[in-house]
């Protein structure tokens, strides 16, 4: 193989290693810029929608192409962190998780998760109470009245 040959091939390996390192840092910014206009600057609409807000003092805790999952206070009763789950730029869903007194010595959680519509579907919000390994559907009547008995806002 003569030495212009083996030239031009590594200058065209070259070339697809950085377009490809290009279109993927393009994408993920894409990705990261299209996420993050359902970070705090989205409560308005959550609170238009029912949804728990993000508080001010959480930061982001995990991220990837199809997920956010933000936080704050492990340890303490209250909302305890959100997951927003994503599909290119479209919004999906958000499961809340807050964490109730325990009962008994076994934690209890609450969890409310909400799906965005697809086209033809209605938006849905499933609430889910967790006492230990046990966990069932409740009504969204059942679940504020936990919410309420530990002075917990939504």
């Amino acid at each position: 193989m003569n030495k212009k040959y083996a030239f031009n091939i590594y200058i065209g390996l070259v070339s697809i290693s950085i377009l490809i390192y290009i279109g993927f840092v393009a994408y993920s910014g894409i990705v990261k810029r299209c996420q993050n206009k359902y970070g705090l600057s989205y409560n308005n609409k959550r609170k238009e929608l029912g949804i728990p807000l993000i508080p001010p003092n959480w930061s982001v805790k995990e991220r990837s192409e199809d997920y956010i999952g933000w936080s704050g206070s492990e340890k303490n009763v209250g909302h305890k962190r959100k997951s927003v789950t994503f599909s290119g730029c479209n919004i999906e869903g958000e499961l809340d998780v807050f964490k109730l007194s325990n009962q008994n010595g076994e934690e209890r959680l609450l969890e409310i998760q909400y799906n965005y519509p697809q086209k033809v579907e209605s938006p849905t919000m499933i609430y889910t109470y967790q006492i230990g390994h046990y966990a069932k559907s409740i009504s969204k009547i059942m679940a504020d009245s936990l919410l309420n008995a530990e002075n917990i806002q939504r």
